[in-house]
């Protein structure tokens, strides 16, 4: 059995390192404006097309954030969030002109974002969704192999749905346009 993962292993490297020609990446993008709040990382995968400009990426933001325990003298309450925000789209590179090592590039990302709030000092949780499209403009700079820095901003079409467990039936929907919604800093890191 060890000989098989030993050959598995090894075949996939040298696979990997005969092809090398870098065409997916795994990064992390951070929001320096955001720092503060859990929206503000994301973790994303981009596999570039072969003989073309194109790319198709994919991204993820987890949070999980429960079981805090609020007292007051004999009184008890419970609080915490769960988040998840799931993304997948296109990317189509922009060669700029005298420069190797950078390029620009437009994407547009599909997302289902959704969170599982319960606030302290009440009985009751909210629950909402959030789908929509983000269109994304940036620029991406290579100064050594396997690292691709990146800065990019993306705007935000969001359909928002809620639902609240509270005494009444309390639903909500609404929709929203923000042009300057998300800047963004990421590392990426090449293979």
């Amino acid at each position: 059995m060890k000989r098989i993962v030993i050959t598995l292993v090894s075949g996939f490297i040298l696979c990997s390192v005969s092809i090398a020609q870098l065409t997916n990446e795994v990064s992390l993008l951070i929001a320096p404006l955001k720092l503060d709040e859990q929206s503000s990382y994301q973790l994303m995968y981009r596999k570039e097309l072969s003989g073309s400009d194109w790319s198709l990426r994919g991204g993820l933001r987890l949070l999980v954030d429960t079981d805090r325990e609020t007292r007051a003298d004999t009184l008890f309450t419970n609080e915490g969030t769960v988040q998840y925000d799931l993304s997948i789209g296109a990317q189509r590179k922009l060669p700029l002109d005298g420069l190797d090592k950078a390029f620009g590039y437009v994407a547009l990302d599909g997302y289902w974002n959704s969170s599982f709030d319960q606030a302290a000092n009440s009985d009751y949780y909210g629950y909402f969704w959030n789908l929509g499209v983000r269109p994304t403009f940036g620029v991406a700079y290579e100064p050594i192999k396997n690292i691709r820095l990146s800065l990019e901003s993306r705007a935000n079409f969001n359909v928002n749905l809620q639902d609240y467990n509270a005494p009444s039936n309390n639903a909500n929907q609404r929709f929203t346009f923000n042009p300057v919604d998300h800047l963004a800093i990421g590392l990426g890191y090449l293979f």
